[in-house]
């Protein structure tokens, strides 16, 4: 007597390792409702592979990436059409698209990233919208990717055939210049169009990103979050946002904004839109006309917490730390000229200004190694590093900072950024508070304080960090408070912008 192999029914294998493979390969949480889309494609994929015993296929997924591929595409949502949620289309292309172009500060083209692109209406959308704009110029202006997990929607974007589904609501007169018939009620996108967009296949929660994916101007990850729970949405969010480059935008959808707003990027509101900017990096000047003085703290109010270990000067005599201090603060009293130190400190300068951070660091780096009581070039060495986001090494360099000058406020800024970067809010916040310690007026730790408690909700706080650091940039000129205690190169009027808009969302209940 024969035995007919029976397919499994959902409901009958244990889906926990399953669900955890998934969550942790490309973030796709499947609780509940979606348990049923797991069984029904789990018996699939055994099926068609004469598998009848759950362990065995979970012990192929885990060796054999091309199946868990094919499992994940199974898995994939892919509801999209052309000219999705337009007024952020027409944000971007209308707006923050020609910003980019008029303060263009790097070669090449401006960037345009769709995260989970699926079948390519998105980043098609985007390239159609910038052809009626900008006209045949746009090939030369703009360069768009879109990127999925799912490696059938990706062949079939490249293709560029689509059904009806993917054109309700579209201006026909767009279809009709930028599409041709195929049959059967289908339609490829013109050749123009698709030579203007790139795509790959890409996991998203991966450790690593194709080059095209670098330092786009503008990310569009929108309605893909939704199907990852919490903690992958931050992580992915995190990843995305070290890709934009400085002063990029990234759009989600508006159903996702809020969940968002954890503090890794800036709110920005713009023609009742809202959408997340990076803001510019940190780059330290050489403050040769500073007049901050470092105060001894008043009595009453406490002491500094200790920030890195005691090194041994601190145990010498009274004479020999204040020698020690004067050599760390006047480097010309040491063997390098003087003339050597400020040419070379100054070509660090320019380099990092032109965003050659790799060259810049090695400038510093031959400086401190020189002249290691040149506090100015470590206070840059740890710039550098915090922009390269070698977070461990910046680290390093500012409680070598602490350890010779404990009053140092861009090294507790500095460790204060490096925290809130790695989700470690509550030290974050006491650096920052240690900073205000010092000077009261360092209203970019009141701006970055605000900004965490703001995402955490604690909002009366948060009005009055974003309260201080508004007080402060308002008192003189914008690029006094940018050069003063820091110094930095950016737009302090966008900080200002955003202030007053996290006020508005803050403003207590009237009544």
């Amino acid at each position: 007597m024969t035995h007919t192999k029976s397919p499994l029914m959902p409901g009958t294998m244990n889906l926990v390792p399953f669900k955890e493979l998934m969550l942790s390969t490309c973030g796709h949480s499947f609780e509940k409702a979606r348990e049923q889309a797991l069984s029904l494609a789990l018996q699939r994929r055994m099926t068609s592979l004469d598998i009848d015993v759950c362990m065995n296929y979970y012990s192929l997924l885990v060796r054999d990436q091309d199946e868990l591929l094919r499992l994940t595409e199974l898995l994939t949502v892919n509801e999209t059409y052309f000219f999705r949620e337009p007024e952020h289309l027409s944000l971007m292309v209308d707006t923050l698209l020609p910003e980019f172009l008029a303060s263009r500060n790097r070669e090449g083209p401006v960037r345009v990233l769709s995260a989970g692109c699926s079948t390519g209406e998105e980043p098609y959308s985007i390239a159609i919208m910038l052809r009626e704009r900008f006209g045949s110029e746009s090939d030369r202006l703009f360069a768009i990717t879109g990127v999925d997990i799912d490696s059938t929607v990706i062949a079939s974007a490249k293709l560029g055939v689509y059904g009806k589904s993917s054109f309700r609501g579209m201006d026909q007169s767009l279809l009709a210049r930028y599409f041709e018939p195929c049959g059967s009620g289908r339609f490829q996108v013109s050749e123009t169009i698709r030579k203007q967009v790139g795509f790959e296949v890409v996991n998203l929660l991966g450790t690593s990103y194709p080059q095209r994916m670098q330092l786009p101007d503008i990310i569009l990850y929108r309605n893909v979050s939704i199907y990852f729970p919490g903690q992958v949405q931050r992580e992915i969010f995190g990843k995305l946002a070290e890709l934009l480059a400085d002063g990029g935008c990234l759009l989600v959808g508006a159903s996702e904004t809020i969940h968002h707003d954890i503090g890794i990027l800036s709110l920005v509101k713009q023609d009742a839109l809202f959408f997340y900017r990076k803001m510019p990096p940190l780059v330290f000047e050489e403050r040769r006309t500073s007049s901050r003085s470092r105060s001894i703290p008043e009595p009453g109010r406490g002491r500094l917490p200790q920030t890195a270990p005691v090194s041994a000067s601190k145990t010498a005599t009274p004479q020999i730390r204040l020698r020690e201090k004067h050599a760390f603060e006047h480097p010309h009293r040491h063997s390098l000229p003087q003339v050597d130190v400020r040419e070379r400190f100054d070509e660090a300068i320019t380099l990092a200004h032109t965003k050659q951070y790799d060259k810049a660091l090695d400038v510093v780096v031959a400086i401190v190694g020189q002249e290691s009581s040149f506090e100015k070039a470590h206070i840059l060495k740890g710039s550098l590093l915090l922009n390269l986001s070698r977070f461990d090494e910046a680290c390093i360099v500012c409680n070598t900072i602490l350890e010779r000058d404990p009053l140092c406020l861009e090294a507790y800024l500095m460790l204060g950024m490096i925290a809130r970067q790695q989700g470690d809010n509550d030290d974050a916040i006491r650096r920052f508070r240690e900073a205000i310690y010092l000077d009261s007026s360092c209203w970019l730790a009141h701006f970055y304080t605000a900004e965490i408690l703001f995402a955490h909700r604690d909002e009366k706080r948060a009005r009055s960090c974003y309260e201080a650091a508004v007080r402060t940039l308002e008192k003189g000129s914008l690029q006094k408070h940018g050069q003063d205690f820091f110094p930095l190169s950016f737009n302090a009027e966008q900080f200002i912008v955003i202030c007053r808009h996290k006020l508005s969302l803050l403003a207590p209940a009237k009544g």
